[in-house]
């Protein structure tokens, strides 16, 4: 006979297992809330910004610059600026309605220009101050396969007025509430009934924070019951002002390409380009009414739509006293105003971007840098980066219709650093820069042709007791064994020969006879210590070739290491950031300055002499002097063998640019260094139009008149001079009797004479 369990013992026995289950059920969720909400509750990427623009009293700024600064930061330009992100300009003088930005303060600020110096910056209540900061420009993340964006507020940083219309149309009874509210889904149904239209939901704040937070969007019976346990669970663990800033942190509140915007923070400043404390009742009603369906109430998608539902919550406000009817009827005739979406991937400048992701790598775990919210504050300035795209595409669709369709495939790179500091300003990769993909700026390695002379012609110059700009080189015939039966004979552009020329002539003509020599006579253990010098660390070729540019570097090597001849042979490692934050705003990382000199002054000073005659007669001529004497231009054209590769780098006011052109796969284009790389660098320097630079003036640099063809010395009023630097105790002692006429003083004792000839007429006046 088998034992039968009696009913009542099989219900109690299903009961406590269904109990011990249920215990289980809960318990896992409410391991999975406090693990959640206790731990870093979001991988928050590491956001990307460009450097703020400062502007100091006294100091140089470009108003140009400035005015395209303020339209990329999303400005709006207005008569009379009473709001953030306003201003107003005229001639000499811009008002600004600051956003505000870390120790900046929002407000109003005048500032008065004097041509492109700041005379006078004052705050709103006429108080002079030194210096105004304006807010960086965010340009890209460090992202979680996710791809999900966040900016996190802590609660001082969460304004009253959001609170107010997110309670008021999201849950009115949240404070009374422990998590789900019968009250709260009946009051919402009657109201929306009542309205006819859906203007409140059912699910309380903390329901919906659950859901983001745990579980999927599906509609079920189980789902719900497992949210409720989940957001009884929140309530208990959690103070109200804590769920509510973790929902104000979680929002879903748009698609950006692949970037998705969460948070009202992160949403403040992708719809209104500022923080939520400077936004108005009508723009938090905007964003509160688009949780009801971020997608439809988008209003760069849907402008319609959003208009309607933020009126609709403006409406809520009114109906329950938070605005009176004169705020409704304000709020309620106002455009929806929102700024550009300032990027809709990964970043806003691919080839920038790798550079920073390099340098973050060095000194940071992946892990770390897509999920723990670091904020990296670069060099990149925003209208320098803005310019060398479009320059880049414009010069390349220029070529194109000059030398046909061969050069569709052309490809390019260019590189700008602060030249002092060694800043990197900006970056392309690519003809096409706006997309991702191979990064020629950073990892073509290609022949740099004749930039790599003036390195050549610096060993020479340092050796100041054997060389100066016009010891004679000799551009004849040149024929250097390598192997037994073999012979290396160079051959310059135009395929002529120059005889003797003074060595100046020689660089900025480019002779590659003439540097060939000059290499050879000085030899390779010199040559690679002025490599290392301008921190070339690639072991140089033992071969003669490479005196005329038989030498691969990519572009990036290659500005860094005339950076250092910018500089007046101060060597300082080019890099793409200043500093690291982490989610306090504590200092994680910071990038000092670091400045070596690698040269002595005068021979540098030489070299830039030699490179500042490219452009007034050399391979880069067509400026004029003034626009030369104003930027204090210097720089050097580089073309490849069979014209694969065209080169330029040259600097002009406080920066140096590099430009390249050429084909990935190494065939030879129609185009030199001059025909091709020198366009794009004009193009942007004429762009940007840096602030005017002056030559330093070395106690130990005297120049003299020179004749530019045989180097002897020369006077201001004879043919084919040249008012010529020299180390004191160098200069040429000879001029020939043919000049004499034409006199040989230097410029300074001729300015003696002038001197002297005042001071008799001043005392014939007394």
């Amino acid at each position: 006979m088998k034992n039968r369990i009696p009913v009542k013992s099989a219900l109690l026995i299903l009961l406590i297992l269904l109990s011990v289950f249920a215990i289980a059920v809960v318990a896992v969720i409410d391991q999975r809330v406090t693990s959640k909400l206790d731990g870093v509750l979001w991988t928050v990427p590491a956001k990307i910004y460009s450097r703020s623009l400062e502007i100091a009293e006294g100091g140089k700024i470009n108003v140009s610059n400035l005015l395209k600064e303020l339209k990329l930061l999303s400005y709006e330009e207005n008569d009379s600026p009473i709001n953030p992100g306003q201003f107003y300009y005229k001639k000499d003088n811009i008002k600004i309605f600051l956003r505000g930005y870390k120790k900046q303060n929002s407000g109003l600020y005048e500032i008065n220009f004097e041509g492109n110096k700041v005379e006078s910056l004052r705050r709103q209540d006429g108080i002079r101050i030194d210096l105004i900061t304006l807010e960086p420009m965010a340009i890209g993340g460090m992202y979680p396969s996710h791809m999900e964006d966040r900016l996190l507020l802590d609660w001082p940083q969460v304004p009253e007025s959001l609170v107010k219309i997110l309670l008021a149309v999201e849950d009115q009874g949240f404070f009374d509430h422990y998590g789900i509210s019968l009250k709260s889904i009946s009051r919402a149904f009657y109201k929306n009934v009542q309205a006819a239209n859906i203007e409140q939901g059912g699910s309380t704040i903390t329901q919906q924070l659950a859901k983001n937070l745990f579980f999927t969007s599906e509609q079920t019976i189980k789902r719900k019951l497992v949210e409720a346990v989940a957001a009884l669970l929140i309530e208990f663990h959690y103070s109200k002002q804590e769920i509510l800033l973790a929902y104000i942190n979680d929002v879903y509140l748009a698609q950006s390409g692949t970037r998705s915007i969460h948070g009202f923070g992160l949403g403040a400043q992708h719809f209104f380009g500022s923080s939520l404390n400077n936004l108005d009742t009508h723009q938090l009603s905007l964003l509160v009414g688009m949780l009801k369906g971020p997608s439809v109430y988008n209003p760069r998608r849907n402008p319609k739509n959003a208009l309607n539902r933020r009126n609709t919550v403006l409406g809520v406000l009114r109906r329950d006293g938070l605005i009176n009817e004169q705020n409704y009827l304000d709020f309620k005739a106002r455009p929806i105003k929102i700024i550009k979406p300032s990027y809709r991937s990964e970043t806003k400048y691919p080839a920038f971007h790798d550079l920073v992701r390099i340098e973050l790598r060095n000194n940071f775990e992946e892990d770390k840098l897509r999920s723990e919210g670091l904020s990296v504050y670069t060099n990149i300035d925003p209208i320098f980066q803005e310019s060398l795209e479009n320059n880049i595409v414009a010069t390349k669709k220029k070529l194109v219709k000059k030398y046909g369709k061969r050069l569709d495939d052309l490809e390019g790179a260019a590189i700008v650093v602060d030249i002092q500091n060694g800043e990197i300003k900006a970056v392309v990769g690519s003809t096409n820069p706006y997309q991702f993909g191979f990064n020629r700026s950073l990892n073509a390695i290609r022949p740099i042709g004749s930039l790599v002379k003036p390195f050549v012609y610096l060993s020479a110059l340092e050796k100041y007791q054997q060389y100066n700009l016009t010891t004679i080189l000799d551009d004849s015939l040149l024929s250097v064994p390598v192997t037994n039966n073999s012979f290396w004979e160079p051959n310059n552009f135009d395929k002529k020969y120059h005889g003797n020329v003074p060595l100046h002539k020689a660089l900025w003509q480019s002779y590659n006879i003439a540097s060939a020599r000059l290499g050879i006579e000085l030899g390779f253990d010199s040559i690679n210590k002025t490599f290392q010098s301008l921190g070339i660390e690639k072991e140089v070729p033992r071969y003669p070739s490479l005196y005329v540019g038989s030498f691969e570097m990519s572009p990036l090597d290659v500005i860094q290491a005339y950076q250092t001849i910018a500089s007046d042979g101060f060597y300082s490692p080019l890099r793409s950031i200043r500093e690291i934050t982490d989610l306090d705003g504590e200092s994680a990382l910071s990038y000092p300055y670091r400045i070596e000199q690698r040269f002595r002054p005068e021979p540098i000073h030489l070299i830039k002499f030699a490179m500042q005659q490219t452009f007034t007669k050399g391979t880069a001529r067509g400026y004029k002097q003034k626009t030369i004497d104003k930027w204090n231009v210097g720089g050097k054209t580089g073309t490849s063998d069979d014209q694969r590769d065209s080169w330029f780098v040259g600097y002009a006011g406080d920066y140096l640019v590099l430009t390249w052109l050429g084909f990935d796969d190494n065939r030879s284009t129609p185009l030199t260094g001059r025909t091709g790389a020198l366009e794009l660098w004009k193009s942007f320097i004429e762009d940007v139009d840096p602030n005017s630079s002056t030559k330093p003036v070395l106690p130990r640099i005297k120049y003299v008149w020179t004749d530019i063809n045989d180097g002897n010395l020369s006077g201001p009023r004879c043919k084919n001079s040249i008012y010529t630097p020299f180390i004191i105790g160098t200069e040429p002692k000879n001029i020939p009797d043919v000049r004499r006429k034409c006199g040989s003083a230097s410029e300074e004792e001729a300015s003696s004479v002038v001197k002297k000839l005042k001071q008799v007429f001043e005392k014939i006046k007394e």
